[in-house]
C-alpha cells in the first residue's frame, strides 16, 4: 500500500484508497493478469505490477496480523501493515530493522556480526584469603526505546532472554541494571502465548532452575538489540541514553514507537521478541557476577516459545548470512579478547578446519553431543562402556561437569601435589580424551586446572554440583566434592577428612590439626581439576558431562541451528600457540591472591574441629537450564 499510495492518485481508481487492504492486493493482482494477458496498462498501474512481488510478501504477514488481531493487538498489526514496512512486525518471523538507504546484501556475502565478550573473575574466599576464581563471559545487549543497555552471558544452555526487573527487589537485582518497562515506548506486558495482558489483570510467570542459581520473571515483547544500544534513536529522534533506565523515568509516549521503529539499524542486530523479565533472582550465582541477565542460545524447545528464541528469531529473519553462530572464549591474559560471531565464523579464529558432531535428542532442546569414551593418559574409563554418554555444549558454565559417581574417580587421577607451584596448570598431569562420534577432544593440564593449589582440607566447590531430585541421583549425594578427593598413594594426616569433604576446621594462617598438643607440620598443597559433579536423571542424564570453559578454552565452537550440529576446531589462540617450552617452571600467582596462601608450615594449639562440609559461596557458575514452571500471578509494580 505503501508503494501504491506514492502514485499518482489519477492512474488509480478512485475509491482504491479507501478499500480495505486484502482488497487492494486484490486489485494489484487482477492488473498483473490483465499484463499477462497483453492487456495495456496506464503507467502507474504497471509500477504496480513490478511491486506484486513484494506485495504478496505482504499479504503472507498480514495474514498473520490477522491471528494476532484475535490476541488482542490487531489494530497495531495493521497500522505496521499499511505503512509497506516489516519493521513493526509482531510475528514469530521477525523483521530485522535497517539503518540507513540501500539494499540488504545476499545472506552469502554478508560478514558475521561480532559481538566482544568480556571476562570477568571473581574471587573465592576461604578464611579471608582468596583461594580460587569464579569466571563468566558477558557481552551487551540493549532493550527498549530509548535503549536501556545490559551485560549478559550468552550461553548455549539455556533457552531464553532473562532480564532483572525494575520491580525486583532481591539481593541479585539489586546490585545489577534493571529493566524498566515503563520508560521504554516500545514494550508491551504479554503472556506467554504473545497475548497483551491488560491493565491490573492477573499474568503469567514462570521460575526457571539453572544447574546454579533460579529466577522467576513475567513476561514482555520489546525491541532487543544485540550489541550496543549507544546509537539507538530515542523517541525524539535523538540518539538515546545507553546507560539503564532510571526506574522513575516517565514512559515515552506509545504512537512515538513506528518512527522509532524505522530508524533503528543492522549494527547492532535488532529485532522484536519476548523476553523473561525476573522479578525474583537467586543470591547466588548472579549477585557475585557483574553480568546483569542472560541471553540463552540453546535450540528452540529450550524456549517459552519460538517468540523467547533469541537465534530463532534471527535466523528467521533472513538477515544473517548463515544459521550459524560461533564462540571464542580465552583466558584474558595478556588481553586476548573473546567474541561471539552471529551468522557464520570468525576464520581468524581457527588453526584447523571444523570437524561436526550431529547433536542428539535434539527435542530437548540442548547442544547434545554423543561421548563415545573418555580415557585418562590413554586409560578408557568404564563410564562410557554402556554407550549412554552425553556432553551438553555449555557457554554459560565454568567448569567440566562429570557423571556423579565417576566424578571421584577423575578427581582422583587428575589431581597431583603442587610442591613449589605458583600455578596449577603448568602441573605434570594426564592428558584427558574425550571420543565424540568422529572427532577426539584433548584437553591438558592448563586446559582442566584450576590455577591456584588448593591447601589440604579446603573446598571450593558445591559438594551437591549440578542436581535434580531422584531415586538415581540422591544415592550419590554422600560423596565428596571433587577438590576433597584424596589422591592416590595420599597418606597424609588428613587424608580420612579429606576424603569425607572437610575444611579441617582450616583459618587464615592457620592449619588443621588432630591432637590438642602444639605441632608444627607442612602446610600440603594440591593441584586439582576444575570439575564439579552433575546429577540429573533421564533422558539427560545420569551420565551426563558438561562441557564448559575447559574445553572451550581449547577449541572455537560453532553452533548450526539449521543442521543441528556443532562444529569444532583448535582455537588460534595463544594457549594453543604458545611454544610448549615456555610452560615450565612454578608460574606466578594472580594479584588478587594474598602471599599468606603460601606458607610453608603453621604451629597451633587447640583441640581438632569436627569435620564439617564447606558451606561457603561455591565456585561454579552453570547457567544450564535445567527446569521450568509456568504459573499465574499477580503482576509486579
Amino acid at each position: 500500500q505503501g508503494f501504491a499510495a506514492s502514485q499518482p492518485s489519477t492512474h488509480l481508481p478512485s475509491a482504491y484508497h479507501s478499500v480495505p487492504i486484502p482488497s487492494q492486493i486484490s486489485f494489484i493482482g487482477t492488473l498483473a493478469m490483465q499484463h499477462s494477458s497483453g492487456a495495456p496498462l496506464r503507467s502507474g498501474s504497471r509500477l504496480l505490477v513490478h511491486a506484486a512481488l513484494a506485495l504478496t510478501l505482504l499479504q503472507s504477514r498480514l495474514a498473520h496480523a490477522s491471528y494476532l488481531g484475535e490476541h488482542g493487538d490487531a489494530e497495531d498489526a495493521e497500522a505496521a501493515a499499511s505503512r509497506g514496512s516489516d519493521q513493526a512486525s509482531l510475528l514469530q518471523q521477525p523483521a530485522l530493522l535497517a539503518r540507513g538507504e540501500g539494499a540488504v546484501p545476499p545472506a552469502a556475502q554478508r560478514r558475521p556480526h561480532v559481538i566482544g565478550l568480556r571476562r570477568e573473575s571473581v574471587p573465592i574466599y576461604r578464611r579471608g584469603k582468596v583461594a580460587s576464581f569464579k569466571t563468566s563471559y558477558s557481552g551487551v545487549l540493549s532493550i527498549g526505546t530509548p535503549a536501556q543497555e545490559f551485560r549478559v552471558v550468552f550461553d548455549t544452555g539455556s533457552g531464553n532472554i532473562v532480564l532483572p526487573a525494575a520491580e525486583c527487589k532481591s539481593e541479585a537485582c539489586l546490585v545489577h541494571r534493571r529493566y524498566n518497562m515503563t520508560a521504554s515506548a516500545t514494550s508491551r506486558a504479554i503472556n506467554q502465548d504473545g497475548s497483551i495482558v491488560p491493565e491490573d489483570d492477573l499474568s503469567e510467570q514462570v521460575t526457571i532452575g539453572f544447574g546454579t542459581g533460579e529466577v522467576t520473571g513475567e513476561f514482555a515483547r520489546d525491541l532487543v538489540c544485540f550489541g550496543p544500544g549507544g546509537q539507538l534513536p530515542g523517541p525524539d529522534g535523538d540518539a538515546a541514553d545507553a546507560s539503564s533506565a532510571d526506574e522513575s523515568a516517565p514512559a515515552a509516549p506509545r504512537e512515538a514507537a513506528p518512527a522509532v521503529l524505522e530508524q533503528i539499524g543492522s549494527d547492532p542486530l535488532c529485532v522484536e521478541m519476548h523476553v523473561v523479565v525476573a522479578v525474583e533472582m537467586s543470591t547466588q550465582p548472579f549477585k557475585s557476577f557483574r553480568f546483569d541477565g542472560i541471553l540463552g542460545l540453546g535450540l528452540d524447545s529450550l524456549a517459552m516459545s519460538g517468540a523467547f528464541s533469541a537465534f530463532d528469531m534471527l535466523s528467521g529473519s533472513g538477515m544473517l548470512g548463515t544459521s550459524h553462530f560461533g564462540v571464542f572464549l580465552t583466558e584474558g591474559e595478556e588481553g586476548e579478547e573473546s567474541e561471539i560471531a552471529f551468522g557464520g565464523i570468525d576464520d581468524k579464529r581457527l588453526l584447523e578446519p571444523l570437524s561436526w558432531a550431529p547433536v542428539i535428542m535434539p527435542d530437548l532442546g540442548y547442544w547434545l553431543l554423543e561421548i563415545v569414551a573418555v580415557r585418562i593418559d590413554g586409560r578408557t574409563l568404564d563410564v562410557c562402556s554402556d554407550g549412554t554418554c552425553k556432553g551438553v555444549v555449555d557457554t554459560g558454565t565454568s567448569h567440566w561437569g562429570v557423571p556423579a559417581p565417576y566424578d571421584t574417580e577423575i578427581a582422583r587421577l587428575l589431581a597431583r601435589p603442587a610442591g613449589d607451584l605458583l600455578d596449577c596448570r603448568l602441573a605434570q598431569a594426564p592428558e584427558v580424551q574425550i571420543e565424540l562420534r568422529g572427532y577426539n577432544i584433548t584437553l591438558h593440564p592448563f586446559n582442566y586446572m584450576r590455577r591456584l593449589p588448593l591447601r589440604e582440607g579446603v573446598t571450593v566447590g558445591s559438594a551437591q554440583g549440578v542436581y535434580m531430585p531422584s531415586n538415581e541421583t540422591n544415592a550419590t549425594l554422600a560423596a565428596p566434592p571433587p577438590d576433597a578427593v584424596a589422591l592416590v598413594g595420599a597418606n597424609s594426616s588428613n587424608a580420612t577428612a579429606l576424603a569425607a569433604g572437610g575444611v579441617g576446621g582450616l583459618v587464615a594462617g592457620n592449619a588443621s590439626n588432630t591432637s590438642n598438643a602444639t605441632t608444627e607440620e607442612e602446610v600440603r598443597r594440591f593441584c586439582r581439576p576444575k570439575m564439579m559433579p552433575v546429577r540429573l536423571p533421564e533422558p539427560l542424564g545420569p551420565k551426563l558431562f558438561i562441557l564448559g570453559e575447559p574445553m572451550l578454552h581449547r577449541y572455537y565452537t560453532v553452533y548450526d541451528w539449521a543442521s543441528k550440529r556443532v562444529g569444532l576446531g583448535l582455537a588460534n589462540n595463544r594457549q594453543n600457540t604458545r611454544d610448549p617450552a615456555a610452560l615450565v617452571g612454578n608460574g606466578e600467582l594472580p594479584k588478587e591472591v594474598d602471599m599468606l596462601l603460601m606458607q610453608k608450615s603453621v604451629s597451633v594449639s587447640r583441640p581438632a574441629p569436627p569435620v564439617r562440609h564447606n558451606t561457603d559461596e561455591p565456585e561454579e557458575a552453570v547457567l544450564v537450564q535445567v527446569r521450568v514452571k509456568l504459573s499465574v500471578r499477580p503482576r509486579r509494580r
